[in-house]
């Protein structure tokens, strides 16, 4: 990288920071060591394929994923099932056969719809990181995209009538869906999204368009999806149950990079209302 580089990305990093939500106090950087399994059983670190390149390459983030948001799954509930049963076993994690399955034939939700979610979402997390709320929600009526804002959201941000800290935590669940579309490589439940996400989102400082982020979105395949969904809903069933008894959850998990990423990707394979989505256990 040459040494112009290096400045405008630290410059894009102090804007970015001061002027939009701050990653470095809602996505650390800190590692989990733990395998999950993909859907096609194989065992890996996270759900990604490796990819050497700088944080701020785009491009490189957007693995092959040719299937369209309308494919159905393919994929037997209880082959699902048993990935995840042994991906929570390599964190030491229990997780009880008897747990209900997923349903089978699930969708994802087409590719426009889950980009006008993650930017309603950037926005609300920018305003609960002190972003002016005026600007905010000029652009995000620009980008057509206030219809995507949740109940919650649009009385945070037109009647700042909420906790801003539940918009910070959702940063998780946008990774989640950025995964999803990928725009990023990786979702490993052990460790918090990466620091530098805010960089592959549209500047709201600079009034950026979302066109080029949409036009980067590239759905995965759902089967994919499903095997992550499920595994969030295990590991989360494991987090409700450490609660109830008192023990001690086993690895690196939290509770909200669980939490909120299932709500996602929940979210992302069914019908309704953000704030309507269940996360039963």
């Amino acid at each position: 990288m040459t040494l112009s580089s290096l400045l405008h990305l630290i410059e894009r990093l102090e804007l970015t920071c001061c002027s939009t939500w701050n990653p470095a106090v809602a996505c650390s950087t800190r590692l989990g060591p733990f395998g999950i399994i993909h859907s096609t059983t194989q065992v890996l670190c996270s759900f990604s394929r490796k990819v050497s390149t700088p944080l701020h390459c785009y491009n490189q983030f957007c693995i092959q994923a040719e299937s369209a948001a309308t494919e159905s799954s393919s994929m037997d509930p209880k082959t699902t099932r048993d990935g995840s049963i042994k991906a929570a076993t390599l964190l030491g994690v229990h997780v009880p056969p008897t747990l209900p399955l997923l349903e089978s034939g699930l969708e994802m939700r087409n590719r426009d719809e889950v980009a006008s979610r993650i930017l309603a979402m950037h926005v609300a997390a920018a305003v609960a990181y002190g972003f002016d709320r005026r600007r905010a929600i000029s652009w995000l009526d620009r980008e057509s995209a206030s219809d995507s804002l949740s109940g919650p959201e649009r009385n945070f941000l037109f009647n700042a009538a909420a906790d801003p800290n539940r918009f910070r935590l959702q940063i998780e669940g946008m990774w989640a869906l950025a995964w999803a579309m990928s725009i990023v490589n990786e979702l490993n439940f052990g460790k918090d999204c990466d620091s530098n996400f805010v960089l592959l989102l549209p500047n709201l400082k600079d009034g950026e368009s979302g066109a080029a982020f949409r036009n980067r979105m590239k759905s995965r395949p759902v089967d994919d999806v499903i095997s992550a969904c499920d595994l969030a809903y295990c590991l989360h069933w494991a987090i409700r149950e450490s609660e109830l008894t008192g023990r001690q959850l086993a690895g690196n998990l939290k509770g909200y990079v669980i939490i909120e990423r299932r709500r996602a990707l929940e979210w992302l394979l069914h019908k309704g209302a953000w704030e309507g989505v269940s996360l039963d256990t």
